[in-house]
């Protein structure tokens, strides 16, 4: 809501937060020691009337709607950019996320005040805590007016979800999350047994469980005010519980549990990112679309739809570009984020193609996995740099279980020594990633670079033919 609709002084009205959640209490009655000691009897909460047990399902199902209310309440996404959504904002591009409240009031409900949690500074538009404990007539009369232009897309009950939501809904982030650190203030805990009980369901005991989303203790680090909020209200359009029934205090331990998860094991991210650049489609058991590639050259060797999907189809086995496009050399070291944006545009079209788990061992590989291939091969004869003698006992225990000891021994594949001798920048790709869709093992973390060289020069000493 536009900073000339909310007149009120923004921190008096944070100090007044205490009053207002005092009087909520009864809703959120729960001692923290009760909800995150698993060997302890959960506290008895006092009798709620119905009326009180209706108000705390408005809020979280406002609180819904402040995330995304057109996937909560299933319509269609609107096509226009949001008439208060200033040209500078990051959301100009995809019209429908700029009519989501959080886009411009933040997760933290500040605004651009709060562009430290959003990450973006949403110039001239202020948060919604300053209508904290306001009536919910005024709220409602704000969403319907001509500027914001909800009055024709929200009925009654929704207008009244959102309005509850912002009066009595809203959390204090400043008071419960260290704007620095992103820490919950929270006293350190080893166990939740809301999360063990509850959340583990669908995330898993370590929260890496759903390959649609990051592994939840990345995205409560990453961004703790979203993730709170998702924790007290749930997931818009989802079967996910919320938490809005609890003390405060409770989630907020929960969410400091969450902070303390693992993150995606990076050295397999890079393997499998590795795989996934190779042949995505095969380590993911899908079928390429039938249409080329947007990026694709249109020449007439390229067959509709085939490998040209395939990443090292346009990037090279050297990771320096093939079929006259550019390599990937330039992103290393980049964010895997930054990364992830690039494979969602539209000329890699891979957003609705592969999950965010995909996506991000993708990344993690184009970021940290690339090697340069120089180091291993000469250019000029192919040859790779290293003593073939020197790895016998490597390529004898690892290898050869599966290869045989002349590289002979799958038949659906050409003789190591031929791919090797031939290829060999594909080669080396598959000893340091693995094969798609298969068991063959990633050696990049486990060896030595010179190790490696040897066993790309023995790999080429092999027989080249079956």
């Amino acid at each position: 809501m536009r900073k000339a609709l909310l007149k009120t002084q923004l921190f008096p009205r944070l100090l007044a937060f205490g009053a207002v959640m005092a009087a909520l209490s009864a809703f959120y009655a729960q001692p923290l020691q009760a909800a995150d000691k698993p060997a302890d009897k959960p506290a008895e909460k006092p009798g709620l009337s119905q009326a009180d047990q209706e108000l705390v399902a408005s809020v979280a199902a406002g609180g819904r709607m402040y995330d995304n209310w057109i996937r909560e309440l299933a319509l269609k996404k609107p096509k226009q950019v949001h008439p208060l959504y200033p040209d500078e904002g990051k959301f100009v591009k995809t019209p429908w996320q700029t009519w989501r409240c959080v886009s411009c009031h933040g997760w933290d409900y500040l605004g651009d005040q709060g562009a430290f949690s959003t990450g973006d500074n949403y110039t001239g538009i202020t948060g919604v805590s300053g209508m904290i404990g306001s009536k919910p007539e005024a709220v409602a009369a704000i969403l319907r007016d001509e500027k914001h232009g909800y009055g024709d897309i929200f009925d009654d009950q929704a207008l009244r979800d959102i309005s509850n939501f912002v009066i009595k809904g809203l959390v204090p982030m400043d008071r419960v999350i260290d704007r620095a650190s992103g820490r919950a203030m929270s006293e350190p805990v080893n166990a939740s047994a809301h999360f063990s009980t509850i959340c583990v369901n669908c995330h898993g005991f370590d929260g890496r469980m759903m390959a649609t989303i990051p592994p939840l203790g990345d995205a409560a680090r990453a961004n703790p005010w979203q993730a709170l909020h998702k924790m007290l209200n749930g997931h818009p359009g989802d079967d996910m519980p919320a938490l809005r029934a609890f003390d405060v205090r409770t989630t907020l331990s929960t969410l400091a549990f969450v902070q303390g998860l693992p993150p995606r094991d990076p050295l397999y991210s890079i393997a499998r990112g590795g795989k996934l650049y190779d042949d995505w489609a095969a380590e993911i058991d899908t079928k390429y679309p039938k249409d080329a590639p947007p990026a694709f050259p249109k020449t007439e060797m390229v067959e509709t739809g085939s490998s040209t999907w395939r990443c090292v189809e346009c990037h090279g086995w050297d990771y320096k570009g093939a079929h006259g496009l550019r390599g990937i050399r330039n992103m290393v070291g980049a964010h895997p984020s930054a990364i992830i944006k690039v494979l969602q545009d539209d000329t890699h079209a891979l957003e609705h193609k592969l999950q965010y788990a995909d996506l991000y061992d993708l990344a993690s590989f184009v970021s940290q996995g690339q090697v340069d291939m120089n180091e291993y091969i000469d250019a000029r004869s192919l040859e790779a740099r290293g003593e073939a003698a020197n790895s016998t006992q490597y390529y004898l225990t690892l290898c050869a279980t599966c290869h045989g000891d002349e590289g002979k021994a799958i038949r659906t594949m050409p003789p190591l020594g031929r791919v090797a001798t031939e290829r060999p920048w594909q080669a080396l790709h598959k000893v340091l990633h693995g094969h798609p869709g298969d068991q063959m093992p990633a050696w990049q973390a486990a060896m030595a670079p010179s190790i490696i060289k040897d066993v790309l020069a023995k790999l080429q000493t092999l027989p080249i033919r079956k």
